[in-house]
């Protein structure tokens, strides 16, 4: 609390670098998905299993975004990052359990107003854009494959996860300071709309699938420097 005080007090201070038409922002900082996730149960072969569920744990990365001022008041905004690495989780077969892991990388667009005059030193902003999530790199845990064999598995399991295309909505403001007030101390919160489909081939068993709404908070905390 007292670093966004000084912050706003030296930001007050300082005749403001104007957030105008042709200005580039560049922000960078740790980033946090937080899914909130609601699951189907899981379906083997199509005959659903009461009471089971797949989950999502938290996942942090190094975040980057990239803003083109159009004006003023208007910006469009590219959101990228470091791949994000995510534990997966089963529950309701027995105990819960390790399935496995995936990465994904969450490309976002977004159009973003400014809604304070161009030359104030703390900025507020929303957006409004479209995401992209593409999963990759799926892994299966070594307890799941346990478990499936004690189901009857003549071998070890594949995971698989569809990617996903959906909304984008954001929330930040920046907190500008230094010498020439180019330098920017930003935070950012994102909603996305992520579903998938999991599948996870079992040989000897089957095919279990499920449909997972992820829909995460996505959280930044970093710096920016405006060109």
């Amino acid at each position: 609390m007292k670093l966004l005080v000084a912050l706003a007090a030296a930001a007050l201070s300082v005749p403001a670098m104007a957030y105008e038409s042709g200005t580039f922002i560049l922000r960078t900082g740790i980033a946090t998905v937080s899914p909130d996730v609601d699951s189907d149960a899981l379906a083997l072969s199509g005959t659903e299993l009461t009471g089971t569920a797949a989950d999502v744990d938290d996942a942090s990365a190094l975040g980057l975004t990239g803003v083109y001022m159009l004006n003023d008041h208007w910006g469009v905004e590219l959101v990228a990052a470091t791949p994000f690495t995510h534990d997966l989780e089963v529950k309701g077969l027995g105990a819960t359990f390790d399935l496995g892991e995936t990465k994904h990388l969450p490309p976002t667009v977004l159009l973003q107003w400014y809604p304070m005059d161009a030359n104030y030193n703390i900025q507020p902003y929303v957006g409004l854009g479209l995401n992209y999530t593409v999963f990759f790199d799926e892994e299966i845990d070594s307890q799941a494959n346990e478990v499936f064999a004690g189901l009857g598995a003549t071998g070890n399991a594949d995971l698989s996860l569809d990617n996903s295309f959906g909304m984008a909505a954001e929330a930040g403001v920046d907190f500008a300071f230094g010498q020439d007030q180019r330098w920017l101390f930003n935070l950012s919160v994102w909603w996305m709309d992520i579903d998938t489909e999991a599948e996870v081939k079992v040989p000897g068993v089957g095919t279990i699938k499920a449909d997972v709404e992820l829909d995460p908070l996505v959280y930044m905390a970093g710096l920016g420097y405006r060109f």
